[in-house]
This record gives C-alpha cells, structure tokens and sequence, in this order.
C-alpha cells in the first residue's frame, strides 16, 4: 500500500511531491488583494535569489490550495526566510492579505508538513505517514516521539487499508488522551446550585462583536456546496473557503478563550 510503509522509505503522496511539488495544477490562481502590495519604501528588497524562492513559493501555493502537505512545507520557508518582508511586515498580515488565511490556520498547514517530515524519517519502527493534513491533525501537537507511538499504532491496526483521520483520532485518545476539563455546577442567582441543571457546563457568554454570527457561516458553507463543482466558479470557492476558515478559526479562539476564563474564576 502507497500511504503505509516502514519508515525511511519514501511515501507515495498520490499526485503530491516536494520535489517539486506540481498537484492540483488546475486550480484557479487565487488573485493578490491590492491591498496587499504596499509602497516599497515600507519595506525591505529580496535580493535575486530570495525573489525567486518566494515566486515557486507562491507558485506552488497557488496550485495547492485545498490544503496539502506542499502549503505548509512552502509557507515554512517563507516565514522562516521572511520572504514576506518585501509587501508585508508580518507574516500574519502576509497570509491573510495574499492568500485569505489566517496565521493559525498558517501554522497549523506547517506543523502538519512538519509531523508528516518527521514521519517520514523514522527508520527504526513502522509507522503510517499521513497523506492528509485532516490526520495529521490528531498528532500534530504530540511530541515527536509520541507521534511516532500514533503512527505505529495506526500501522499495526489498519493493516492493508487505507487509514482515515478517525483511525489516527482513536490510536491518538488511546495512547495519549487529551486532558478533559471539569464541569463546574452552575449557581443560581442566590448562590445555591440549581439541582435540575447540576453537572451541566454553563458559560457567560459575551459576543466579541468581530464574530461571524452562526447563520452565516451556515450560509457560506452551503454557498461553497453549491458552486465548489462548477469549474467556472471554483476561484470563488476557494476564497470562500479561505474566509470561512478564519471565521472558524476566531469562534475556535473565542471558544478557549471563554472556557479559560470560566476554569479560572
């Protein structure tokens, strides 16, 4: 099987390569916002050799779009080389601006080339190497030597299958479950715990006022639903996408930011 092999041997990534990465070359160039190109007295040059990097960069970013493995290994190098510099000061602003993502959902597409790396070269014990970005998800945060644990698991449990996100989900709560937090009782307004709500997580909530209300993200999903298949209109798609990940990626930082507080008080 392509995805599943001992480690130290190169994985089949169906289409995908890092050298060089040429897949999903049908996809529509996602256009520069213009304002993202700012007046070059406000920022640093690239010299000859940086400009060509960040132009295969953007090359390959373009064609990859649907978020696999080539995104983060190219959008590693330009944060790392801070090829952004030349429009942008921050490679926030340099994601969200050139491409409509946020910096979370940036460096999560690099901590997953970064895992699926790491998998890669592991010579001394089987493991699955992910070929999606949906299973590195599971493992990403682990260690590297507890990603390596997931991924042996995986391999020994799917046998000659194909592997899925959930397979790498429920080796990953196996062997290292994430810590689950504590339901606090709520309090009625006297002070005293209301018995028929005992046991069940109550949160004050208070809406950041930046927040995409929820009938609407509902609206932009079934927007992408609807045009993502027409080949003519697959540029807008992905834009849509592009938004709609970063409207995810603010409720998903409300959302930890209000348990926080909560567990805190």
């Amino acid at each position: 099987m392509n995805s599943k092999h001992k480690a130290g041997k190169p994985a089949d990534k169906k289409g995908e390569s890092l050298n060089p990465p040429t897949s999903n070359t049908n996809l529509a160039v996602a256009p520069v916002k213009a304002s993202s190109i700012q007046t070059a007295d406000q920022h640093e040059k690239l010299n000859a050799k940086e400009q060509e990097l960040l132009v295969e960069c953007e090359t390959d970013i373009e064609k990859n779009l649907q978020g696999t493995f080539v995104l983060g290994y190219r959008l590693e190098q330009i944060r790392d080389q801070k090829l952004y510099r030349a429009t942008h000061t921050t490679f926030a602003s340099y994601c969200a601006n050139r491409w409509d993502f946020s910096k979370t959902h940036a460096n999560r597409l690099i901590q997953a080339h970064l895992c699926e790396e790491h998998l890669k070269s592991i010579k001394d014990v089987e493991v699955y190497v992910p070929t999606k970005e949906s299973q590195v998800r599971y493992i990403a945060d682990l260690k590297p030597e507890q990603q390596v644990k997931v991924a042996h698991a995986v391999f020994e449990a799917v046998g000659d299958k194909e592997a899925s996100a959930g397979d790498f989900g429920e080796a990953r709560e196996e062997l290292f479950p994430k810590p689950k937090s504590k339901a606090k009782a709520p309090k009625a307004n006297n002070g005293v715990a209301d018995d028929a709500k005992a046991g069940s997580k109550v949160i004050s909530i208070k809406f950041d006022t930046k927040l995409v209300s929820f009938a609407e993200l509902k609206k932009r999903a079934d927007h992408i639903y609807n045009i993502y298949t027409n080949p003519g209109k697959k540029q807008e798609a992905l834009k849509t996408i592009g938004t709609l990940q970063r409207d995810l990626d603010l409720w998903a930082d409300w959302q930890a930011n209000q348990i926080n507080q909560q567990e805190a008080a």
